[in-house]
């Protein structure tokens, strides 16, 4: 952890993330009622996700808190798996 965070603020974080993940989850049911096509229905599904999972790396596995070097071994192989999630994604397969 870095020096100079409090319990007080971490824990703060946590209770803001976990409710940005409900509400996330509750904006993930919602929008598959909403039809807006079949790709674009995927699309946003998939950025809803991306977007949860960064919030869990960012928080609960402690990567804010990480040296800032070590962030890059997450966010280059990070930015290589989004690209062929949205590579594939567009391609139909």
């Amino acid at each position: 952890m870095a020096s100079g965070t409090s319990f007080e603020q971490i824990q703060k974080s946590y209770l803001r993330v976990f409710i940005a993940l409900m509400i996330l989850t509750a904006l993930t049911v919602g929008v598959t009622t909403i039809h807006f096509g079949d790709t674009l229905n995927i699309v946003v599904g998939v950025l809803i996700a991306v977007f949860k999972a960064a919030l869990v790396i960012w928080i609960f596995m402690h990567l804010k808190f990480d040296n800032r070097r070590l962030r890059y071994f997450v966010y280059i192989p990070a930015f290589f798996f989004l690209t062929f999630v949205f590579a594939l994604t567009f391609l139909g397969l």
